[in-house]
């Protein structure tokens, strides 16, 4: 007998259906079908029906930073795609990629295919400009006492306590880059650059002697056939230090954690930049086109430009004058022109404004426009060739160069409990209208002004969500290139798609974070949840690459289930060849995600996502059925080769927490939901709510409440370490403040709980008894898996596989990555394999970063044996800690954090719970 975990297990993942754009559920079918779907037809979801679009929230946020309309798009997009020069050099068109590390590279003495491949894709999908990532740029020096250094293995050591307190630790930036000046701390002196390099430093090529110009000319060479200028970005990823002894202020919870400061003689000083001088004539001897001084992100050169940090130094590098600030940059700009002549960009990379988040207002020693302005001019006397301006905002980390995370939860959160008002903060010179995107385009206008030199900007500098704003902003002159990461990680041919006209057929950046982690969470790799190849190239995963290798022998494949997971396993099977079905019982596509959409808001595009998918089934030729009920008898009529079941997870729970008459589960808000959003609205009335459960999925419900006014309790009986549980980092970390500051009163660890008409009694996690009054209270735990048609397909003969919630409750990007590998591989599975346990075996999935599996043999009471999956976990960390985990369960019944890899740990003590319970141990 073959038995699957047993549905009355509660679930012990997450999933993130209750994340994405919000849209009515009659917009996702309208963008979803399949009628009538042309390039020109299929539109592309861009608003909402939720309070914070509408004008009703009742958030200060949403008040104070009222929302632009999203305009056309009018189709003209041909300032985007007109040429430019740069230094003497022509650029095709004003589309470039930023420097955000990949984190990619393992070899330090050869480009990694893998790396090469991640920029290659970009080079084919008609980007002009790339800015490489950085390269050590000092040598290591064995005799560094390291034991302050986060760990160079690829392991997360101890990380800092994820309640946004960071701790005593060094940056953990998620890109290493050149590691800091790690002397006595407030030691003039104490220590020179040539001493403070660890050695054995993995995963960085390095530039700091001409033996490694040859592995340079490799890449320039790749990037070169593409007609695609390449840039090489420079920096010190040192934080608060180079121009201080003493941090000038705490920089708050969300920024990179602080290091000892450094201040460096004069002579130190001089050393440094010599090195950024010899490297940059090392990339033109590589045959680079140009580097990138990264004077921004609170690193090493913005320490001496802005009086936030600069307020100790005496010497030509003091803070004392514009002039004396911009020194340490001029001279370095002087010195690389002189060496490599008028043809050689040297881009500044440098904040146009600063302002302090962490408290708010408080913008002492905050670099203002008009002071950034006098740099401008500065840099470009000195040689500079180009600008890249962008934002510091202390006391967040990526808030500055990534300013639609200010809006995640409301528009202008903090992450510290107060809000944005952007008419009146940082000068008002940031743009807030426009959920994020091109939130800088005024501050680089103001300094293009002021010179002659190109100037470009980043910030969510998303062509395919705002096209008419960012070509305009070109074509009026107010930038002239913009720069990108995020969009091109979901579509590396971004570029190419969108000047053939197909806008519709560019895979979205849906702004969920999952691909940025840093820096709280060093060693996880950057996931996408639109576009699974992200990371997962050229690994075991997906050894063949980015593009799925053509089905040598194509296969009759029927999915069913039209939600995320379907679509994705659909779309890739078709791109390989397959001849494709897809089956929906309702009569949209989208599964959840109407109901996620309602809920959630409008700032993750996920409808964006569903009309993606749904145009890719046209442009591959997938056969869909809509209003479709798929069950094992059309599989035996249909007499497919292979089935896919991608039909969702069970919202009922069964095992109620109570009969209230005001009791909704997620599957009523599913039902409501259908109705229209009004309906949801009807079916949360009431003035008090009380949410049961505290992942994700309990946490979104809880924000939705709160901008509909409502006051919000959150019973669990997880611990508080549960909050928010699945979300990716930064919308965590800032959503556990953003719920506390918002009244939300959060009761963890809740224990002998019994649910009346009007109230929710249990004993709290200091042992007292607590009464929570309701109007509405909603069960809003994770959903559960739904074995029973996998496992009578596969008794009937069928070979198939399933994906998404019906494989295992997960988030969208887990069940996305799972369709993706299941489809790159359909026809060489074992169909019949996945969880089939055997008598004496109990088995649940749980997820972490990815998902993980553990699988129990139990004998007379007692654990005889025990098998854990976590080889979709972190490369270098999850896929080795399976058989650690699986000997602590042998050995204790239980597991213990493993240091570094508190996620996945978590994710296995679930799992390992469920399979005890259905075990009855």
């Amino acid at each position: 007998m073959h038995r699957s975990p047993d549905s009355s297990t509660p679930t012990f993942s997450r999933r993130s259906f209750l994340a994405g754009a919000a849209t009515t559920v009659a917009g996702i079918a309208a963008s979803a079908s399949l009628a009538g779907c042309g390039a020109e037809g299929t539109p592309v979801a861009e608003t909402g029906t939720d309070p914070a679009t509408t004008g009703e929230s009742v958030l200060l946020g949403d008040q104070l930073n009222p929302q632009a309309a999203v305009e056309g798009p009018s189709g003209d997009m041909s300032a985007i795609f007109s040429p430019l020069n740069i230094a003497h050099v022509t650029v095709k068109n004003r589309l470039g990629k930023s420097c955000a590390g990949s984190e990619l590279q393992e070899s330090t003495e050869w480009p990694d295919e893998k790396m090469l491949g991640f920029y290659e894709g970009f080079c084919e999908g008609g980007l002009g400009m790339i800015v490489y990532e950085q390269s050590l740029l000092f040598p290591p020096a064995a005799s560094m006492d390291t034991s302050a250094l986060p760990p160079m293995d690829g392991s997360m050591g101890d990380l800092p306590p994820m309640d946004g307190s960071m701790g005593d630790l060094p940056p953990m930036d998620g890109a290493m880059g050149d590691l800091p000046p790690m002397g006595d701390a407030g030691a003039e002196g104490s220590s020179s650059m040539e001493d403070v390099m660890p050695s054995g430093l993995s995963g960085f090529l390095s530039i700091y002697d001409d033996a490694g110009i040859p592995a340079h000319q490799e890449i320039a060479d790749r990037i070169h056939r593409h007609d695609v200028v390449l840039i090489a970005q420079m920096l010190d990823v040192s934080t608060s230090t180079g121009a201080a002894a003493s941090t000038v202020r705490e920089e708050g919870s969300l920024e990179m954690a602080m290091v000892p400061p450094l201040m460096q003689t004069t002579e130190q000083v001089q050393a440094e930049q010599q090195a950024f001088i010899d490297a940059a004539e090392r990339y033109k001897k590589a045959g680079w086109d140009g580097v990138e001084l990264n004077a921004s992100c609170n690193h090493y050169f913005s320490t001496f430009l802005s009086r936030y940090a600069n307020t100790e130094r005496t010497d030509q590098y003091s803070g004392e004058s514009i002039e004396n600030r911009a020194r340490i940059l001029t001279e370095i700009i002087e010195g690389i022109r002189e060496r490599v002549g008028d043809d050689f960009i040297i881009q500044v990379l440098y904040s146009g404004i600063e302002g302090n988040v962490a408290s708010l207002g408080d913008d002492t020693g905050c670099t203002s426009i008009e002071e950034a302005i006098e740099f401008a001019k500065l840099f470009e006397r000195a040689g500079a060739s180009s600008l890249h301006v962008r934002s510091q905002l202390y006391g967040h980390h990526n808030g500055g160069f990534q300013p639609d995370v200010l809006h995640y939860h409301e528009h202008g959160d903090t992450g510290y409990g107060t809000v944005i008002d952007y008419d009146r903060h940082f000068g008002g010179v940031i743009d807030g209208s426009h959920d994020g995107a091109g939130a800088l385009i005024e501050v680089a206008a103001r300094i293009k002004e002021a010179v002659s030199i190109p100037v470009g900007t980043v910030g969510y500098m998303d062509p395919r969500a705002e096209p008419d704003l960012m070509n305009r902003a070109i074509a009026d002159g107010k930038i002239d290139f913009m720069l990108m990461t995020r969009p091109l990680i979901a579509d590396a041919a971004i570029a190419q798609k969108l000047e053939e006209g197909r806008r519709d057929e560019v895979a979205p950046c849906t702004r969920c974070m999952t691909c940025f982690v840093a820096p709280f969470s060093f060693g996880t790799p950057s996931y996408c949840r639109v576009n699974a190849a992200h990371t997962r190239a050229f690994t075991e995963e997906m050894p063949e690459g980015y593009t799925p290798v053509p089905a040598s022998d194509p296969r009759s494949i029927m999915v069913i289930g039209g939600g995320p997971a379907g679509m994705e396993a659909a779309r890739i099977a078709a791109l390989r060849g397959h001849r494709v079905s897809l089956y929906e019982r309702e009569d949209h596509l989208g599964g959840l995600t109407g109901l996620a959409a309602a809920v959630k808001g409008s700032h993750e595009r996920i409808a964006d996502h569903i009309a993606y998918l749904s145009r890719q089934l046209e442009v591959t030729g997938v056969d869909v059925h809509l209003s479709t009920e798929a069950d094992v008898d059309l599989v035996v009529s249909c007499a497919p080769d292979i089935v896919v079941v991608a039909c969702g997870g069970a919202l009922d729970r069964n095992e109620p927490i109570g009969a209230a008459a005001r009791l909704v589960t997620l599957a009523d808000l599913q039902e409501a939901q259908l109705s229209g959003d009004e309906a949801v609205a009807e079916l949360l009335a009431g003035e008090r709510a009380t949410v049961y459960g505290c992942e994700m999925e309990a946490c979104n419900v809880a924000e939705y409440l709160v901008r509909a006014g409502r006051t919000v309790d959150i019973v669990s009986p997880s611990p508080a370490e549960s909050l928010y549980q699945g979300a990716p980092t930064w919308p965590k970390l800032m959503g556990t403040t953003w719920l506390k500051t918002h009244g939300v009163r959060l009761h963890h660890q809740a224990r002998n709980i019994s649910v009346g008409e009007g109230d929710i009694t249990f004993t709290d996690e200091r042992g007292v008894a607590a009464t929570v009054p309701f109007d509405v209270l909603v069960d809003a735990r994770p959903p559960q898996s739904r074995p029973e048609l996998l496992a009578s397909i596969r008794e009937a003969g069928f070979a198939a596989h399933a994906v998404g919630d019906a494989y295992a409750p997960g988030t969208i990007a887990n069940a996305v990555a799972r369709a993706n590998i299941v489809a790159r591989n359909i026809e060489t599975l074992d169909g019949f394999g996945a969880l089939q346990l055997e008598d004496d075996q109990y088995g649940a999935t749980a997820t972490g970063i990815g998902e993980v599996t553990v699988v129990l043999t139990v004998q007379d009471g007692v654990i005889a044996a025990a098998d854990v999956d976590t080889s979709n976990e972190t490369a270098g960390i999850g896929r080795e800690l399976g058989s650690q985990f699986a000997s602590q369960i042998v050995e204790t019944g239980n597991v213990d954090a493993v240091s570094g890899a508190t996620e996945t740990s978590t994710a296995v003590a679930e799992a390992l719970a469920g399979c005890k319970q259905q075990a009855g141990i």
